[in-house]
């Protein structure tokens, strides 16, 4: 879907932490996406703002620290954006032949899944601050859009039981992963009924 591509969490964590930003890659990536699907402009750098108060404490970010977080909206911004025009210039018949999916920016697959169950729940926790950031209203969403954000919810609560079968754990989490974009598809298509794309976006497809 895009050519930009989103940084590893190995080759990012250092990046953020030599900058003094106080927010994790998987955090960083669910703030933006949060943002993006809740209308923020792909086009501009509205991510600022926001960003210095979340991850520094207000004060300006570094040239090196607007690089970093840069890196990942870019990719976000163009994965998102393009599955955005792709559903909304697309009919009925090519969606049913499309697949469509979100990446994660989570520890690579070979880590320890504590590590991996714990950065799922900061990105599940920031992309819902991200859409709370952009106004969403619970009381103004569709159902699906409803139903979406309190799975997310439930996911941001899960963790992982070290007393428990492992390898069953393991398997409930890829589970889990593979649900969460899902959600965030959902999202995206419902938040994006507001603003500019309302009419474009008038007889939204439905995901299943």
């Amino acid at each position: 879907m895009s050519d930009v591509k989103l940084p590893s969490y190995e080759t990012l964590e250092p990046m953020l932490k030599e900058q003094g930003l106080a927010v994790t890659p998987s955090e960083l990536h669910g703030l933006l996406c949060g943002m993006i699907c809740g209308g923020m402009a792909v086009d501009a750098e509205q991510w600022l703002a926001p960003v210095c108060d979340y991850a520094n404490q207000g004060e300006a970010l570094t040239d090196g620290a607007k690089t970093a977080v840069r890196s990942v909206f870019a990719a976000a911004a163009s994965e998102l954006g393009g599955l955005t025009q792709t559903l909304f210039s697309s009919t009925a018949a090519e969606l049913a032949e499309m697949e469509f999916t979100v990446e994660l920016l989570l520890p690579a697959e070979g880590s320890e899944l504590m590590l991996r169950a714990e950065a799922l729940s900061e990105w599940v926790t920031n992309f819902i601050s991200g859409l709370g950031l952009m106004g969403m209203d619970k009381k103004q969403l569709s159902d699906d859009v409803t139903e979406a954000v309190a799975a997310l919810e439930e996911i941001a609560q899960l963790g992982v039981d070290e007393d428990e079968d492992m390898q069953e754990q393991a398997m409930l989490f890829d589970n889990v992963v593979a649900y969460v974009p899902e959600c965030v598809l959902t999202c995206l298509v419902g938040l994006s009924q507001r603003g500019d794309v309302e009419d474009e976006a008038a007889d939204k497809p439905t995901l299943h």
